[in-house]
């Protein structure tokens, strides 16, 4: 059986029935709603927020074009909206987008017919709109080429049996490096590498560690840039081998580690192939010095290939600097030759960005702290300008002091870091908003006699502001928002938040009326205002039936609770009056009113007792002198 009580005014008895529904509504919010009321502050929909600045995502140190006739440059943006607007700059100067050869869609550079090196170089794209600008950090664009194999005949190769050979490839100029492979013969036959052929993965020389007569013919070194660009071959170079013995020989390195130059985060392949007879077996060490005795162990992905003569290095990282070197050994002899591995790092930023309240006439200085191989160059910016010293600001390397604050300094700083080997930033903010309010509700709001209730407003203002509070023309409290967070109260029931919202303690019929709040700082003020209505709750008293009384806590009682309410009023209202025989009920308890004058009906829904009756003006009279 579900309880449902409604609290009714004496003195409104004699409202219209539209006005009687309403405030049946408003006291069934009531009763669902928390003890602790809020007042809601919230914003006009006519209002038009601030888009902010608009964000560069997407970059991409360097992107190859594979294509002559066409490239893509990506100029991702968060924050984007129907004002954002594009350009881009190639070296540090605007680019000039003629038709013929550059489109630019929703920030995306489209070039055409590219040309190198023209068309090679920086490229930074700058997205704005009314609030603020930002350039992106620089890409390089890169064409990839292969030029022609000299078609000149090459001299043959005379070769002993069982001596060491070398046929070089000769790669004309090309990028990105390709891959090498080998063919012999015609048709063409593909070369194998095995423990007696190695093909080097940087010139793409073919190496034999003994020549066999089954290694005699025509061979040809193919070059393949990438896999969606044509591959190139050179001109055979014939092999002639002659008769003789292999020879037994201690290993001798004919390919040997070098110094790498890599960048944090790149896959490096280090060689090491020799001509011994026995074949050698080959091992990899590493050590942090050149005269250091004592062994580091490789890199946990460190990978051998192409039976231990390649060492694979991915994702490399400062700590894989040092030395490594690669160790051949036979029956014969042993022979230790040693590479050097450098790990340049990227610029990159370590130090977090800040935003900083905008104070008139004060100076500002932001501090940049990062690290990477050195040089690096520090780049400072607003609304995608570089910045210089001037009157109004001084460089000094990581830093950038802004003087005699204005309100036209308000706004991000952008600072890029920048080394041979990558580009990092970070943004500053000077945040100075004039006082804003959201709009506030209006319907007015309630809260219940005796009660807590909290009145709480949404605003938007930089640099700390004040908050005060009127309850009609009388102001209640005031607040400072700033560090020391300083709260001035009149009355001692009412109190404030860290928030700067309004807390009425033990609520009473006086503090029902307007309240206003005033927020303000430096650059202006703001106020909205709302309305609180205090509604009491009758005294508590049980009739004679003593019947139990459930109120619903949860979401699925709540929804019973409305159903059963809409159909008790549907129905109640829509009887006629002179159904009403006698003002005593089985279906309804009524209590003699407390000394607020109201008096409380309890509704039983139920399959056995159906509610079915009005309780209106006369009945209403009659039932309370009966009582």
């Amino acid at each position: 059986m579900w309880g449902i009580f409604l609290i009714i005014r004496k003195q409104n008895v004699n409202r219209t029935k539209g006005q009687a529904m309403g405030f049946h509504f408003r006291l069934l919010l009531l009763f669902l709603s928390p003890v602790s009321v809020t007042v809601a502050v919230y914003r006009d929909s006519a209002d038009v927020p601030r888009l902010g600045p608009p964000i560069v995502d997407a970059h991409q140190r360097e992107i190859i074009a594979f294509r002559p006739d066409f490239a893509s440059l990506p100029c991702a943006v968060r924050g984007r909206s129907s004002t954002t607007a594009y350009e881009w700059r190639k070296d540090g100067h605007g680019l000039i987008l003629t038709p013929a050869k550059y489109r630019l869609v929703d920030g995306e550079l489209q070039i055409f017919s590219l040309k190198r090196p023209e068309d090679e170089g920086k490229y930074q794209c700058v997205a704005y709109n009314e609030d603020d600008a930002e350039i992106s950090l620089p890409t390089y664009l890169r064409i990839a080429y292969m030029e022609p194999f000299e078609r000149t005949v090459r001299l043959p190769i005379v070769v002993t049996e069982g001596d060491t050979f070398r046929i070089r490839c000769d790669a004309p100029d090309h990028y990105p490096l390709g891959a090498y492979s080998w063919y012999k013969g015609f048709p063409l036959q593909r070369v194998e590498p095995d423990e007696r052929i190695f093909i080097s993965n940087k010139n793409g020389d073919l190496f034999f560690r003994y020549a066999t007569l089954q290694d005699s013919g025509n061979y040809s070194c193919e070059v393949a840039p990438h896999m969606y660009y044509p591959t190139a071959h050179s001109p055979a170079t014939s092999v002639i081998l002659r008769s003789g013995n292999v020879t037994s020989r201690p290993p001798h390195v004919v390919l040997s580690p070098e110094v790498v130059h890599a960048v944090e985060g790149q896959t490096v392949t280090m060689q090491c192939f020799d001509d011994a007879y026995p074949v050698s077996e080959t091992v990899w060490k590493r050590r942090a010095r050149r005269e250091a005795s004592d062994e580091l162990p490789l890199p946990e992905n460190a990978v051998l290939q192409s039976n231990d003569h390649l060492l694979i290095l991915p994702d490399v990282r400062r700590d894989s600097d040092g030395y490594y070197s690669c160790e051949v050994e036979n029956t014969l002899g042993r022979m230790s030759i040693l590479g050097r591995l450098t790990v340049n790092v990227p610029a990159k930023v370590t130090s977090p960005g800040t935003e900083t309240p905008l104070r008139l006439g004060e100076n500002i200085t932001f501090k940049v702290t990062f690290e990477g191989t050195p040089p690096m160059t520090v780049t400072w910016y607003r609304n995608a300008n570089e910045v210089v010293t001037s009157g109004k600001y001084v460089i000094k390397g990581d830093t950038l002091t802004v003087t005699d604050l204005r309100f036209t300094d308000r706004g991000r700083y952008q600072c890029m870091v920048q080394n041979e080997y990558g580009a990092d930033q970070v943004f500053f903010s000077l945040v100075a908003v004039e006082p804003a309010i959201v709009t506030p509700l209006q319907d007015p709001q309630t809260a219940i006699l005796g009660e807590n209730a909290t009145v709480s407003v949404s605003w938007e203002a930089s640099p700390p502001l004040t908050i005060s509070w009127r309850h009609g023309d009388t102001t209640v409290a005031s607040v400072n928002m700033d560090d020391t967070q300083t709260v001035t109260i009149i009355n001692p029931r009412i109190n404030l938040t860290k928030e700067g919202w309004l807390f009425i303690n033990d609520v009473t019929p006086d503090d029902e009326g307007e309240y206003t709040v005033t927020v303000s700082n430096q650059f202006g003020q703001a106020q909205a205002s709302n309305h609180l209505t205090v509604i009491a709750l009758p005294t508590e008293k049980l009739g004679t039936n003593n019947i139990p009384l459930v109120i619903g806590v949860n979401v699925a009682i709540a929804v019973v609770i409305i159903v059963g309410v809409a159909v008790a009023v549907w129905i109640i209202r829509k009887r006629r009056r002179d159904r009403v025989r006698s003002p005593a009920r089985p279906d309804a308890v009524i209590l003699r009113p407390g000394r607020d004058e109201a008096f409380r009906v309890r509704l039983y829904i139920d399959d056995k007792v159906p509610v079915n009756e009005d309780f209106g003006t006369e009945d209403t009279q009659a039932l309370t002198a009966d009582l």
